[in-house]
């Protein structure tokens, strides 16, 4: 029994080996994912949710046509940034949780999202995974990662690797009604942006102290112009008070990111303000290949606002490459695509104080 046993330690040695030799040769050898169903690739998958939709048309245009998990027609956010870095798309977390060889998966990067999340743990409380809880899966990994090849070189991984959050729009769309999570009445908007600012701060605190040391954090949309927004609305236009909480929640994110990079001389981060972002494509939607930017491609009533697809009441849109919105609150694939792109080169008022390419080099 010793030959074999032997033969499997030396497969392990030069297998981690070959992995940090790859790691100093690339600028980003992995990344880490937090965050809501923006950036969820099936975690959902592994809980007893509803807020779970592996059914289709979900996936309709994911290679394979499969319903993975993700919240879209196709791929993602994480999808695209794992692809504009040159690396895997990370597993869900909890696919790897029963896995033998974890840390071998864990050094490839890793994606803790959840739909339904939000900053605050109150928000689908018991639905998903909070990111409180997903900030602790992170911490976990870090330290496995850490026993298994070391302080040093798990340190070098992960304060080279690039970790992805988007968090937030969910604590937004809890304030105005949207889900099943109860606000405090009274509270108001400044009141509400501090206790989420407040939280977020302790979690990046967290995630520093295990080594996360390069952030692409990406802000809240024009959450009062979601369709299953705008449904509420006399004529179906934006929800101010929510796009006026997106923009509060933006400004105090970034002022609590630079708050963080004064403190810490390599703290690094690249903020992609998508309020921004949705703003730029609605109004130059034909230069970006959209044709239809307030209906979504799959719902039902007004706007086809229902918070996720019926395919037994209303079949999806066939042009789904020109529709801004796939369901009352989720992207489609191609505009997580346009997204990401301008993440990854573009800058102020955009993405800044750096874009991901940027981020991925220093």
């Amino acid at each position: 029994m010793a030959f074999p046993f032997h033969h499997s330690l030396l497969f392990l040695t030069f297998f981690f080996q070959f992995l940090f030799w790859s790691s100093a040769h690339s600028h980003v050898p992995a990344i880490y994912v937090l965050g809501s169903s923006q950036v969820d690739v099936g975690n959902n998958n592994y809980l007893p949710t509803r807020i779970k939709i592996n059914f289709y048309p979900y996936g309709i245009d994911f290679p394979g046509g499969e319903a993975t998990g993700r919240f879209s027609n196709g791929k993602n956010a994480a999808d695209f940034i794992a692809e504009k870095l040159g690396l895997p798309s990370p597993k869900p977390y909890l696919s790897l949780t029963s896995n033998n060889n974890k840390t071998s998966e864990f050094l490839k990067g890793v994606n803790f999202a959840s739909g339904g999340a939000g900053v605050l743990n109150n928000i689908n409380q018991g639905l998903c995974i909070s990111f409180s809880k997903q900030v602790v899966y992170y911490s976990k990994t870090a330290k496995a990662i850490e026993k298994q090849i070391g302080i040093e070189q798990a340190y070098r991984h992960l304060s080279k690797s690039i970790i992805v959050i988007s968090i937030g729009n969910n604590d937004i769309l809890a304030y105005t009604g949207v889900g099943s999570s109860t606000i405090k009445p009274g509270i108001t908007l400044k009141q509400y942006v501090h206790q989420i600012i407040s939280s977020m701060r302790s979690e990046l605190k967290r995630m520093y102290k295990h080594g996360a040391r390069k952030f692409l954090i990406i802000g809240a949309g024009a959450q009062g112009c979601l369709p299953a927004e705008r449904v509420k609305q006399k004529r179906g236009v934006c929800n101010g008070e929510a796009n006026q909480l997106s923009k509060m929640f933006n400004q105090k994110l970034v002022s609590l990111l630079e708050e963080r990079k004064s403190k810490f001389s390599d703290f690094r981060y690249a903020f992609f303000n998508m309020y921004t972002g949705y703003v730029e494509l609605y109004h130059n939607r034909k230069a970006y290949g959209f044709d239809e930017v307030d209906v979504a491609c799959c719902g039902g009533g007004f706007l086809n606002s229902t918070i996720f697809c019926n395919p037994k009441t209303a079949p999806p849109c066939s042009n789904r490459r020109n529709h801004l919105f796939w369901d009352g609150i989720h992207n489609t694939e191609a505009t997580a695509g346009v997204y990401m792109s301008i993440t990854y080169d573009k800058s102020s008022p955009f993405v800044y104080p750096m874009n991901l390419k940027q981020l991925s080099d220093v």
